[in-house]
């Protein structure tokens, strides 16, 4: 199958894992657990993301389109046209926008979820690769891959600024869960970088392990938990201290990580 990226319903019961290569999203019951069904709704899925009423989107690179579905009944509500193949999305805290990068633009794609269309397009630079909202769901956060540069976006002015980082190619990211820092991980340089949302600073840089890709913070914020590629391992890591407090073997190609 090789799962590749998690979303997690936000009452930690159930968990979306799309396969690109097998053309299909596993649906999986975290209570059983168990395989509760698959989405086969077009190719080569990628982003999914949950929405407060309990369906999802889910970003097909090979067609290109977003997809709106019921992972209770396995079917499709809504289908959103895309100029570009779509990768990762994210959807603001109260439920009303989602922000989705695209594969080859610097373009970020605005979707009203209320109206399941695209509202607006915001242009960045370089190369956009992750989205992440802060609690109050007024700022966004983006990764530039191909740099070491990432993006705030203030979505009222729709007002882009480049914030610098120190580590080499910002992959996936995570803010904290009281809004306070936005932890970034750098897929070359094989750490994370803290930035504070307040002054927008780097205030650390955290060693992971080799290729980290996506990173989840535990509920209360304690723990940050960061999936490594290429070594294969999960680095866990204490918030408060910004130490590395556990390395938990799990095999290499890990991507996707998700903590209920």
């Amino acid at each position: 199958m090789a799962p590749h990226n998690l979303a997690l319903r936000a009452d930690g019961k159930l968990l979306l894992a799309t396969a690109p290569a097998a053309g299909e999203v596993v649906v999986l019951d975290l209570q059983g657990p168990r395989i509760r069904g698959r989405l086969t709704f077009g190719p080569k899925p990628h982003g999914a993301a949950f929405l407060p009423d309990g369906t999802a989107y889910v970003a097909y690179e090979g067609i290109p389109m977003l997809r709106r579905v019921d992972p209770m009944s396995l079917s499709v509500r809504a289908t959103i046209s895309l100029l570009e193949p779509p990768h990762n999305i994210a959807v603001s805290p109260d439920g009303q926008v989602a922000l989705l990068t695209s594969l080859g633009s610097s373009r970020i794609w605005l979707i009203n979820i209320q109206r399941d269309e695209v509202t607006d397009k915001i242009q960045t630079a370089g190369s956009p690769h992750d989205v992440a909202f802060e609690p109050r769901g007024q700022v966004a956060w983006i990764t530039n891959w191909e740099s070491s540069l990432i993006f705030r976006l203030d979505l009222g002015s729709r007002r882009v600024m480049v914030v610098p980082t120190g580590g080499k190619s910002p992959h996936h990211l995570a803010v904290r869960p009281d809004g306070k820092e936005v932890w970034i991980t750098n897929h070359r340089s094989g750490d994370v970088t803290v930035v504070t949302t307040a002054d927008r600073e780097e205030a650390a840089r955290i060693p992971a392990g080799k290729g980290p890709h996506h990173i989840a913070f535990s509920r209360d914020g304690r723990r940050a938990y960061v999936a490594n590629n290429i070594s294969g391992d999960v680095t866990v890591i204490d918030v408060a201290t910004r130490r590395v407090v556990g390395q938990i073997p799990a095999g290499r190609g890990l991507h996707g990580v998700a903590v209920w």
